[in-house]
């Protein structure tokens, strides 16, 4: 069962589309060192570093991702991709809030990425169905 606060919450439309466009980026872990130090280099509005057992993965801006796509021969990248920004502090105990979203963009037919800050959620959209899944927000944020 969802938290009783996610209508509320959902009900104060507080998300907004972030200006940047990302790149998705998927490394081999042999490019570890090296992604570390230029992720670490670059000054990033918004940009996400993932270290997994077969796989390293950098959501960055594509202007960022331009600029150290030579040192990276074997990445396999997907863009444009923008960020759909949750503007609130939400708290570490709720339930049901990225559920009721992605259920809500999953019905619009929207394929997404979700990545959550420590005090903030985003959703990770193709630029094409950008459109689409802002309707649904706002769908979802009438209907409660």
């Amino acid at each position: 069962m969802s938290d009783l606060r996610v209508p509320d919450i959902l009900a104060r439309r507080l998300w907004r589309v972030r200006p940047e466009r990302l790149v998705l980026v998927g490394l081999p872990l042999a490019a570890r060192a090296a992604a570390l130090h230029a992720f670490a280099q670059l000054d990033m509005p918004f940009a996400q570093l993932t270290i997994e057992p077969d796989i390293i993965t950098l959501l960055l801006p594509t202007a960022h991702w331009q600029a150290l796509r030579s040192t990276f021969a074997h990445a396999r990248e997907e863009a444009p991709f923008c960020v759909i920004s949750f503007d609130m502090d939400l708290p570490a105990d709720l339930v049901g809030f990225l559920a009721a979203i992605s259920a809500a963009l999953a019905a619009a037919q929207v394929p997404i990425l979700a990545v959550c800050g420590y005090t903030k959620d985003h959703v990770i959209v193709r630029e094409q169905h950008l459109a689409a899944a802002l309707a649904a927000l706002e769908e979802l944020a009438v209907a409660q």
